[in-house]
């Protein structure tokens, strides 16, 4: 069996990437993980590895998966990227925005 390349900067990118669809600050994100400001940005940068109990913090915190954290993998992550962003909206404005999100879909599938 193959495995997958990990690469720190391109996991840091991916914590960044989900803090900010969950719109949470580095400081907001260092309370929740039970980690320093300074650590968080290390991570985000990609110049300090994750332990276990931090990437499961993360995956928790951040309602996305390890494998998305570590590897960019989205399959079969019900919480993606959109997923979060339409989150953040009143559940009136979620079906209005999963049905513009639909309409495009069907707009590049031509």
């Amino acid at each position: 069996m193959k495995m997958k390349n990990y690469d720190a900067v391109l996991a840091g990118k991916r914590i960044q990437k989900a803090r900010n669809a969950k719109g949470y600050t580095q400081e907001a994100l260092a309370e929740m993980i039970d980690m320093n400001t300074k650590n968080v940005s290390r991570l985000e940068n990609g110049t300090m590895g994750l332990s276990v109990f931090t990437l499961i913090s993360l995956c928790n915190s951040l309602d996305v998966s390890a494998d998305y954290i570590l590897f960019g993998i989205t399959e079969g992550n019900e919480k993606n990227t959109a997923m979060l962003l339409l989150s953040k909206l009143p559940e009136d404005k979620q079906v209005q925005a999963e049905k513009v999100l639909e309409a495009f879909v069907k707009a590049f599938e031509s």
